[in-house]
C-alpha cells in the first residue's frame, strides 16, 4: 500500500498546485504542455537508472494512445465543466473507475471479495455527494449544472433542451470511456510490458509525456503565433513543479499495480483521491462542504475501509 499511498499523496498534490496556480491566473494549456514537457524529461533522466527493456511497437503504440487520451482527457473534463456543472463532471470522471475494476475481474482474473464490491457501490454514491458543489458557492453552477457563457458583443441563444441535453450527455459519455480507458491502459501496460517483459516504467512513461507534450506544443505553437501570448517564465516554473508531481502520480501507481489487484488499487486510489481532495479543500482554502458533501465523505471513508480490506 506503500506506493498507492504516495501515488494519491501526488495526485493531491497536483490539485493543490492547479488551485494555487488559479490565483496567478496562468494560461492553463502552456501550463499542461510545459507539465508533459517536465514529465518527459524527467523519463528521460530515468532511463540511465532503471534497467533497459525491449521496446516493442505495441509498447509503443500503447504509450502513444495514452498520451492522446492524457490531454484529450483534460479537454474533456474542461468541456464537461462547461456542459454539465464541476458536481457531475467530477463525479462522471471517478466514476470511470468501474471499467478498469470489470476489466480487472473479468479479463485478468482478479476476483474482487463481496466486501470490496459493496465497498465499490459506496464509493459510486459518494462520488457523487462529495463532488456536488455546496449551495451558493463559489462556482456553484446552479440547478441545471451549467450556465451559457456570452462573448462580449454576441448574444447568447437559447439552445434547443433536447440538443442541449444530447450534448451534454454525449461529453459526459466520452469523459466517462476516456477516464476508464486511460486506467485499462494503466494495467495493460503492467500485466503486458511490466511485469511480462520487464520494460521499465519510465519507458513508457516518456512516450505518454512525450506524446501529451506534442499534442499541446501544437496547440500553444498555434495559439501563439495567432496571439502573440507565449509561456511565460512562472508558466514554465509552475508547469515543471506540476510536471514533476504528476509524473510520481504515475510511477508510483505503475508500481502499486505491480503489487495489489486492479480491483483494489484502482477503486481505492480514486476514493482516497476524492476524500483527501475534500479535506485539503477545506482546511487550506476554507472550502464550504454541504450535508451532501458530508455524507459523501462517509461514505467515501467507509468505502476505503471495504475496498482496501
Amino acid at each position: 500500500m506503500l506506493f498507492l499511498a504516495l501515488a494519491v499523496t501526488c495526485s493531491l498534490s497536483i490539485a493543490v498546485l492547479f488551485k494555487a496556480s488559479e490565483r496567478r491566473d496562468l494560461d492553463r494549456t502552456a501550463l499542461l504542455t510545459v507539465n508533459y514537457l517536465a514529465g518527459a524529461a524527467l523519463a528521460v533522466a530515468l532511463q540511465g537508472v532503471e534497467p533497459e527493456g525491449k521496446v516493442t511497437a505495441g509498447l509503443v503504440a500503447l504509450g502513444v494512445v495514452q498520451g492522446v487520451l492524457f490531454i484529450a482527457g483534460f479537454w474533456l473534463f474542461s468541456l464537461a465543466i462547461r456542459e454539465a456543472g464541476m458536481g457531475l463532471a467530477a463525479g462522471v470522471m471517478r466514476l470511470s473507475v468501474v471499467v478498469p475494476f470489470w476489466a480487472s475481474w473479468l479479463v485478468w482474473r482478479e476476483a474482487p471479495t463481496p466486501w470490496q464490491l459493496a465497498g465499490l457501490v459506496l464509493a459510486g454514491v459518494a462520488f457523487f455527494l462529495v463532488a456536488r458543489p455546496a449551495a451558493g458557492a463559489p462556482g456553484d453552477p446552479g440547478p441545471l449544472g451549467a450556465s451559457p457563457v456570452q462573448e462580449p458583443g454576441r448574444a447568447v441563444l437559447p439552445a434547443s433542451p433536447v440538443a442541449s441535453a444530447g450534448r451534454t450527455a454525449a461529453v459526459l459519455g466520452l469523459l466517462f470511456a476516456v477516464g476508464g480507458v486511460v486506467d485499462v491502459n494503466m494495467k495493460l501496460f503492467d500485466e503486458s510490458f511490466s511485469g511480462a517483459a520487464g520494460v521499465p516504467i519510465s519507458t513508457f512513461l516518456l512516450f505518454v509525456f512525450g506524446v501529451a507534450c506534442a499534442v499541446g506544443a501544437l496547440v500553444v505553437t498555434a495559439q501563439g503565433l495567432r496571439t502573440g501570448r507565449w509561456p511565460t517564465a512562472e508558466v514554465w516554473a509552475w508547469g515543471a513543479a506540476l510536471g514533476l508531481v504528476n509524473y510520481g502520480s504515475a510511477e508510483f501507481f505503475l508500481r502499486a499495480l505491480e503489487r495489489l489487484d486492479g480491483t483494489v488499487a484502482f477503486p481505492v486510489n480514486n476514493v482516497a483521491i476524492v476524500l483527501g481532495a475534500a479535506l485539503v479543500g477545506r482546511v487550506a482554502w476554507g472550502e464550504r462542504l454541504s450535508r451532501a458533501n458530508l455524507a459523501g465523505l462517509g461514505l467515501a471513508a467507509a468505502a476505503l475501509v471495504l475496498l482496501a480490506g
